[in-house]
């Protein structure tokens, strides 16, 4: 099961990579780099607003999650979800009906807003039920529909909100397959006071901690966009959201096949059972986060060309390194040892490790902007990101705890580092930057990979490869 869940999201996550890549590729084509850093101006601030008011309760949910309360537990999650999406909707609107903020940024928030919470609410229902194969045709369905109506959206208007209002249609309508896996337990699902209750005393602390996570993940475009301008952020978040969505696009797949597993594990029989999986879960973050830092390193100026648009390219490959780390350091964070308070019951941890995120990244930003730009900005967040993962690695009590296998994680880490130094060899051997020699580079990059996927038996491949080939007649 472990092997099959991972690489259907792993395979699905790679095609809405793959479409979110082709996305950037033409709106960075389509779209004036100030109207792209506008776009990516609002969505920083639809990310704090969703952060604050509707992201909470799906980790709760999935937390608390029991089978054989399923259908109280779903029918008060969506409940919960529309009464906050309401309120939500309902105070920003007074804030624009007072002049706080204009009408049509207003709505566009609120699109984006309500886009993510349908479509997450949605994929954490479908997946929590292990329905990974929906799940998986959601993900690919938005990836194909923010290319689709987002081009249209700037082909004919070209207005920054109207892309917004696109991406937040998308992800409402890429909600409807895994909607209908689970929408029998929907409908017949009613709501309970008593689990609203224990939802609500797991998740309270996360309503803070979310939100806080929310603004210091988007602090640095938020400065960015108010001082430095809406153009630069056009470069910096393009870039940036390439990276984080290359790492995202594996390291939700874990949490979401190996972590859920291990949830499940634990619940039936303790920490100790849950570890074996969680050691698997983070030998796999590992091989992701050192081979893919050595392949963005490795091709970042072809990448970067092939990628964005003239007019974008310069910026970015001055804050690419950075971002690199950040990615790295963000996929930990979130998708593994932040995972810790699905095990523990509280979320306090969390709430220590995304203030100590605010604050390193806010303070860094205001401090380093001014003097660097954007590469200020990039370097404050990647910081920020290390800091608050060494938050979780050392904040943690007690019997449960994340488990680290350092001797794993070095010897996969050594391994592409050597794939880099073999790379820079070929560099110096040849000198040229042929299509021949990229390619090469790529063969180098994967033998090692595989070498190491093998060795150390990532997600059971290698047992279950070599079973199959035992029984092969």
């Amino acid at each position: 099961m472990i092997a099959r869940h991972t690489l259907t999201y792993v395979g699905s996550r790679a095609v809405a990579a793959a479409l979110n890549m082709a996305s950037l590729a033409v709106f960075t084509r389509l779209a004036p780099v100030d109207t792209f850093g506008t776009y990516l101006f609002i969505l920083s601030w639809a990310i704090v607003l969703y952060g604050a008011t509707c992201q909470w309760p799906k980790f709760a949910f999935f937390a608390l999650y029991d089978d054989a309360r399923a259908p109280e537990q779903i029918g008060t999650l969506v409940r919960i979800l529309v009464g906050l999406l309401a309120l939500t909707t309902l105070a920003t609107a007074a804030a624009a009906g007072l002049g706080f903020v204009e009408a049509r940024f207003a709505a566009a928030v609120i699109a984006a807003t309500a886009g993510t919470t349908i479509f997450e609410g949605t994929l954490e229902i479908a997946r929590t039920r292990l329905a990974a194969e929906t799940v998986a045709v959601s993900v690919v369905s938005r990836g194909a529909l923010v290319l689709g109506l987002g081009s249209m959206a700037l082909s004919y208007e070209g207005d920054a909100r109207d892309l917004v209002l696109a991406v937040g249609l998308a992800n409402a309508l890429a909600a409807i397959p895994a909607g209908l896996s689970v929408w029998p337990l929907v409908r017949h699902g009613k709501g309970s006071v008593t689990e609203a209750r224990r939802l609500l005393a797991y998740g309270w602390p996360l309503v803070l901690s979310f939100g806080i996570a929310a603004l210091a993940q988007t602090i640095d475009r938020l400065i960015i966009g108010k001082t430095v301008g809406t153009e630069d952020l056009g470069a910096y978040g393009a870039i940036g959201d390439f990276l984080r969505q290359s790492f995202v696009v594996f390291g939700e797949s874990i949490a979401l096949s190996m972590i859920s597993i291990a949830k499940r594990d634990a619940r039936d029989g303790g920490m100790e059972s849950a570890a074996p999986v969680l050691r698997d879960a983070a030998r796999a973050l590992t091989l992701i986060g050192a081979f893919g830092a050595v392949f963005f390193l490795t091709f970042d100026e072809t990448i970067v060309s092939i990628l964005l648009g003239p007019a974008y390219r310069d910026s970015a490959m001055t804050v690419a390194p950075f971002l690199i780390a950040a990615s790295v350091c963000m996929m930990f964070r979130a998708y593994y040892f932040g995972q810790v308070i699905y095990f523990t019951g509280s979320s306090t941890l969390d709430a220590i490790a995304s203030t100590i995120l605010l604050v390193a990244t806010g303070g860094l930003s205001l401090a380093l902007i001014p003097l660097h730009g954007v590469r200020g900005a990039a370097i404050a967040l990647a910081t920020g990101q290390a800091l608050a993962c060494l938050v979780y690695i050392f904040g943690a009590n007690g019997r449960i705890r994340m488990p680290v296998p350092i001797l794993d994680i070095l010897l996969i880490t050594t391994c592409a580092l050597a794939a880099s130094v073999a790379n820079s060899g070929i560099d110096l051997m040849f000198g040229t930057k042929g299509p021949a020699l990229l390619a090469l580079k790529v063969m180098v990059i994967a033998l090692f990979a595989v070498g190491a996927v093998w060795h150390f038996n990532i997600i059971g491949l290698a047992e279950g490869i070599t079973r199959r080939v035992r029984r092969a007649p």
